[in-house]
This record gives structure tokens, sequence and C-alpha cells, in this order.
């Protein structure tokens, strides 16, 4: 009986905080098969390599994505408007974007301004952290104080960190519909259940490895639906079934998988990242990535446009790339003299044996994911019928002045309204006193007070009075 209960127990303490996987799911009971039939855009989409609703290859745009993780500041600024300059075109003649998720240091380094800037100029604006450390690795090394990110504080820490930027950023809750994991942390999934909790659209965390690209071919992966399990490792993916806890009518066809890919240049030095990081090697595998002595913007610029070769000449699924923030910090003449260099060579007029410019776009991932749900030719995106920029006005060099006013005028109408609300209480106050009905409840509650204490002075009196304690005895003898 006592191993039942403790067996119970376990269970029930155990099982809300466990995060599940695909492969676990599919060891443990049967999962229907991903085809045609039972996942159909634009509400699911199988993991696989295959175009979306089969589009010809030549009808195909190569879509390129430039997302920047971390905390950004007023110090990265130079660094993007060298990247982003407007100079810079898509085939349609719209200017390059980008995707950019913000995360936060609680000490205020953030520069949401300039993060408003970015949106005023068509880029995206998606969600990291309030603090940007790993959620699931003790990546500061904290030891007993690390806490690792469980379903409710996942919740927490998502939520806090949108408000943040929609609050001091003035930019509506519903464009930030995308998600990335600090450092691309691998080691947990709890996240997932706050991205479809609070209406996002994407996340674009999981990293595919060498093994898997070579397992279809050299092929890389569309970005895909929740609703079955991912056709490559993804030891962080959760299915429908154990993210909706078999709950039927519960559907995960609104949260996407952007997935990226190890990056390698002549077959070597293969990489989750553009460049090493120093984040602990069970998080990503990282020792044969490029050592940092040897980076240099030439070898940059190789590893950038050699994997993005493989993705054009194979199956043109979207390149994206991921940037920390933190890199600019470093290497920043460096990184963006080879980012430059390779958005120039992929947009230019003559594209130096590089690609045709009229199919490949810098998009932010949530257009991207517009055109995989909506697949058009590229004769129609070249019409200015999808990704259409009609009414932005592209200038990265405007002053924040407008957005600080907006916010220091909302500070106002707060402090305003606080204000307010005092000055109503004393107004109130003031019109009882003049009327003496407050002057007369202030009186009868201290009468109240004094009266009640008095009372029971007089019974504590009576019961010291020998005498009148025998007067009650003889009575109560009387009446027996």
């Amino acid at each position: 009986m006592k191993n039942l209960i403790f067996l119970l127990s376990f269970v029930l303490f155990y099982l809300p905080y466990n995060d599940f996987t695909a492969q676990e799911m599919i060891k443990t009971e049967k999962i229907e098969e991903c085809n045609f039939l039972n996942c159909r855009l634009p509400l699911c989409k199988c993991s696989d390599t295959d175009r979306p609703m089969s589009v010809h290859f030549d009808d195909t745009p190569m879509m390129v994505s430039l997302t920047f993780n971390g905390v950004l500041t007023s110090s990265h600024s130079r660094y993007i408007k060298k990247i982003l300059n407007p100079l810079y075109k898509n085939p349609n003649g719209c200017p390059i974007q980008a995707t950019f998720f913000i995360a936060e240091t609680g000490n205020g380094t953030t520069d949401y301004c300039f993060a408003q800037t970015l949106f005023n100029n068509n880029n995206e604006i998606g969600v990291s952290a309030p603090k940007y450390s790993c959620p699931y690795t003790d990546c500061d090394s904290l030891g007993q104080y690390f806490r690792k990110w469980r379903s409710d504080s996942a919740e927490e820490n998502i939520l806090k960190q949108k408000k943040n930027i929609a609050n001091k950023s003035r930019i509506n809750k519903s464009f930030l519909r995308g998600f990335r994991v600090p450092f691309l942390d691998q080691r947990g999934n709890a996240h997932f259940k706050a991205l479809k909790k609070f209406g996002f659209k994407y996340d674009s965390s999981v990293v595919v490895g060498p093994e898997d690209i070579k397992r279809h071919n050299g092929l890389r992966l569309w970005p895909h639906t929740m609703d079955f399990p991912a056709n490559y490792s993804c030891p962080t993916c959760p299915t429908k079934k154990s993210l909706c806890n078999g709950q039927s009518n519960c559907s995960m066809s609104s949260v996407w998988i952007f997935p990226l890919h190890y990056l390698n240049v002549e077959s070597k030095f293969p990489c989750p990242t553009l460049i090493r990081d120093d984040i602990a090697d069970n998080r990503l595998e990282n020792k044969n990535c490029l050592p940092k002595e040897l980076i240099n913007s030439t070898i940059l610029t190789d590893f950038l446009v050699e994997n993005f070769k493989r993705h054009y000449t194979t199956n043109k699924a979207p390149y994206i790339i991921n940037i920390e923030l933190s890199w600019f910090d470093k290497f920043g003449d460096v990184l963006t003299e080879a980012l430059v260099d390779f958005v120039s060579k992929a947009t230019t007029v003559k594209p130096d044996g590089l690609v045709q410019k009229t199919d490949v776009y810098f998009l932010s991932l949530a257009r991207i994911l517009d055109w995989i749900e909506y697949p058009a030719p590229l004769n129609v995106i070249a019409s200015k019928w999808l990704w259409d920029c009609d009414g932005v006005h592209f200038d990265y060099d405007e002053e924040c002045d407008s957005i600080k006013k907006v916010m220091e005028a909302a500070e106002e109408l707060e402090e305003a309204k606080r204000r307010n609300q005092t000055a109503r209480l004393e107004l109130h106050t003031e019109t009882l006193f003049k009327n003496g009905i407050l002057s007369t409840v202030i009186a009868v509650f201290l009468f109240s007070i004094v009266n009640t204490i008095e009372n029971r002075k007089t019974a504590a009196t009576v019961d010291n009075i020998p005498f009148l304690n025998s007067v009650s005895v003889c009575n109560s003898s009387l009446a027996v």
C-alpha cells in the first residue's frame, strides 16, 4: 500500500513538469503518418524537404532571412544600418528586411526606441526573454541558484518580454508573432506551451544537424507545423498529443517551426552558428566550429555564400541566418563587412556569378511564413501583390524623438490620472466635511470606541469587589 501511495505521489508531482518529446511519443503510442490527406496548407505542413503545394522550382523564390537575437543596444545601430541599407533591394523594388528577437537585461540597456525604428522600416520584431540567458542550461554557472524553465516560468518570462516590447517600443502585440530561445538552448521545450497559449505564430530555435541533412540527401528542411513529429532528430519538439495533454479539440496548427541548419565551408568546421559562442558544449555541439582566432570577413563571407548555394541549388528551402547581437561587441566590423558583402552579391544587378537577382528575397520570417501558407509564383510577387512596401518611408537615421515624446506623454498621462484620483478623493472628503456627514461619522465612531472601553473598565471593577461577588453567591443560594 505504501508503495502504491509513493508511486501515485511521484506521478502527480512529476508529470506536470515533464517535457515530452516527439520521439518519446512515437515509442509509447502509434502516431499517424503525416501526408497530403491529413495535413494541408494553410493550417498544416509536414516536416519534409518538399516545397509548399509542389510549386515548380523556377516559380519558387529563394527566401533569405537575417535573424538577430539578444539585447539590442544603441551601439549596434551603426552596424545594422549598414547591413540593412535601403539601397539593397529585393526584386520587387522593396528594400531588404530582417527579423529581430529582442531580449532584455534588466538594467535598461535594451534600445526599444531603435526597435521601433526597425519596425517602422518594415522589419519584424520578435520575442526572446526578459533576461538573455539559457532557460534550460546553466550557462551562467549559477549552480543551485539556476532555475530551469518549466511551463509556468516559461509563460511568465515570455509574456513579460512580449509586454516589454509592446509597451516600450509601441508595437501592437499582434505584430509580435515569433519567438527564439536565448542562445538556441536545446535542452528543453517548456516554451512551446507558452507560444501556443499567447498566440505566437512560430518558433525558430531548433537546429537540424549534419546527420539529418545527410539523411535527406543534402536537402534542407522547410518550415513545418507541429501537428506531427519532426522528420529529423529534434529532442525538444513536442507533438500535438503531448502538448495538448490528450485534449481532442486542441490544435497545434497555429504554431510553426522555422528550423536552422548546421553550417560548414568546404565540408569543414560544421557549426550550428556562424560564429562559435562560449556557451557550454552540452547545449549545442560546437567543438568543431571555426576557431575564433581564424575569423575574418573573407571566411565569414565564404560561410554565408557557400551555405546559401546549398539551399538555392537544391530545393530552395528558406536560408535562415542566426546572428547573435553580442557578436557585434567583439567582431562588429568583421561581421558587418561579411554580411554587407553577402547581401550585396545577392541583390546586385550583376550577381557576380552568385545567383540571378530575379528570385532572391531578403525577408522577415513572418513574410516568409505568409508565402508558405499561401504560395504564389514569382511573377505574382514581382507585381507587388505580395511583400508590398507601398507607403513605407525607409529611414534608419530618423531620430527617436517622436517615439520618446509618445512615451513621455503616456507617462505624463498616467501621472495625471494618479493626481486626478488623489484630487477627487480630497474633493469628496472636503464635501463630506462641509456637509457635516464625515464629522458625524467620525464622532460616532470615536464615541463607540470610548463607550466600549468604559464598559470594559466597569465590568472589570465589579469583578474585583468581594461584597458584590458574595451578594451574587447569596442570591444564587436563595434562588436554589
